[in-house]
């Protein structure tokens, strides 16, 4: 674990950043703007000595975070679920954004956290776009909802919306088309994860900019990082279903429709989908467990550096560990 002689625990919000510093010296609160983060970057006199954390926030934390990445201050963007357990374990019952900013700094001066890596004006378009797209995904299907309700007096407006919608969809996953193309001139992962069947040039984009990790974790970690494995849930006599919990759910979403796409296009896949179903497995359970061993194969695949190889079985028993199969046994 990596001791930082500075830890500055940061709550952010829309239009302010409450502030916790353990050697006291900074502003309790300062605006979430260009103008006010880089001056309280002069503030901070050994950058390589200290440590910036905070919560992801919904994209309220970008300016921050890259404006330290460009001043080469260490800095981590962590879940807010592990930072509300933490506080919640120490005693801090109450939640103001002062609080919020102490209990954050106080997790990242105790707990061992992964530093959040910069990321390049391409990766950061493509991140942009990936989440517009989930946006405009959850409208058009609450348009869809409202269509089959609506009268005669508004449904016009809400086909008109639709259309617009589906337009603006076409031309997200055309744009993350391009930058897919683009960055495959950069990194070799691109044509690694496109070569998987049923994986397709907007599932390519949206990993490249939501899950950089690739490569660089254990499957286990992995598979936890986007929220496809199983959780055990035990106490005592009881064992309860384990259960996927949490993770990133733009990674998410778009794995679910590209796990569909390859119990039908993916030999792999396939048949690990139906001999899934053949033993009596729910639709929805297997195609979880699809979409953790599409997950998986290529996470394995940017790892070594190697293109789909269809022939290659070592591959599909490695893939199919004990922790594996606790996804497939998950609803006993």
């Amino acid at each position: 674990m990596t001791t930082y002689e500075r830890v500055i625990g940061i709550d952010v919000a829309s239009k302010k950043l409450d502030i916790s510093d353990s050697k006291g010296n900074l502003p309790a609160v300062i605006a979430n703007t260009v103008k006010a983060v880089g001056s309280l970057i002069k503030r901070i006199e050994e950058p390589e000595k200290t440590l910036v954390i905070c919560e992801s926030s919904g994209g309220y934390e970008d300016i921050m975070v890259d404006l330290l990445h460009e001043a080469k201050v260490n800095v981590a963007v962590v879940n807010p679920r592990q930072t509300h357990y933490y506080g919640k374990a120490h005693g801090y019952l109450e939640k103001t954004d002062k609080i919020d900013a102490r209990v954050i700094r106080l997790f990242g001066e105790q707990v061992e956290v992964h530093l959040t890596k910069p990321r390049t004006e391409r990766e950061k378009q493509l991140r942009s776009l990936s989440r517009r797209r989930v946006q405009v995904l959850t409208m058009i299907n609450q348009e869809k909802n409202r269509l089959r309700f609506e009268d005669d007096a508004v449904k016009q407006f809400v086909e008109d919306s639709l259309e617009s919608l589906k337009k603006q969809l076409k031309a997200i996953n055309d744009e993350l088309k391009k930058y897919a193309q683009e960055l495959s001139q950069e990194t070799p992962n691109v044509e690694i994860i496109s070569s998987v069947p049923g994986i397709g040039p907007v599932t390519t984009a949206t990993l490249c900019a939501e899950l950089p990790e690739l490569g660089k974790i254990s499957r286990n970690q992995i598979a936890k990082l986007v929220g496809v494995a199983p959780l055990a849930h035990q106490s005592g006599q009881s064992d309860g279903k384990r259960r996927p919990r949490g993770g990133r759910s733009t990674v998410r979403r778009t794995l679910y429709m590209a796990a569909l796409v390859a119990t039908k296009k993916n030999p792999v896949i396939r048949k690990f989908y139906l001999r899934l179903l053949g033993r009596g497995k729910p639709k929805k359970l297997a195609l979880i467990a699809c979409m953790r061993k599409l997950l998986l194969i290529i996470n394995d695949m940017v790892r070594n550096q190697t293109q789909w190889d269809p022939e290659k079985k070592a591959r599909d028993q490695a893939v199919s560990s004990p922790a594996t199969s606790a996804t497939c046994s998950a609803g006993h």
